[in-house]
């Protein structure tokens, strides 16, 4: 099972992009409030994945300031409206177009949980 964490401003966007991705074997979604997104609180968290809107990934790092991120942008992808920005965002490993559909979702899911992570060990808690 992998567990993939959604924090967006937009809770209507957060529970469509839930139910389409619980349609894929597999997976289970839980949705963060964006009130409580804060690198306190992410270092809490146990799941595998992390798909956050790109504005409260950007007011995270800045809360954070220069003390490294709590979570592994390694498993973190970053959501963004602008299609156009997803390879020009600056020090993000993975970004993908909100509009994006379930295939194009599931495939960079799956690739980034399946990587192998440290010694070799395919899936990782890193909050």
């Amino acid at each position: 099972m992998i567990t993939i964490a959604v924090a967006d401003n937009n809770q209507t966007y957060c529970q469509g992009l839930k139910t389409m991705l619980e349609q894929v074997e597999g997976f289970e979604v839980v949705l963060l409030p964006a009130s409580s997104f804060h690198p306190d609180e992410l270092s809490k968290l146990q799941v595998d994945m992390l798909l956050v809107d790109e504005d409260l990934y950007e007011n995270c790092k800045t809360m954070a300031g220069n003390v490294e991120m709590s979570w592994s942008v390694k498993k973190t992808i970053v959501l963004t409206m602008d299609c156009n920005e997803v390879e020009t965002l600056s020090g993000v490993a993975e970004a993908i177009c909100k509009g994006a559909g379930k295939r194009e979702f599931t495939e960079r899911i799956m690739k980034l949980t399946m990587a192998p992570g440290p010694a070799g060990h395919n899936q990782q808690h890193f909050f």
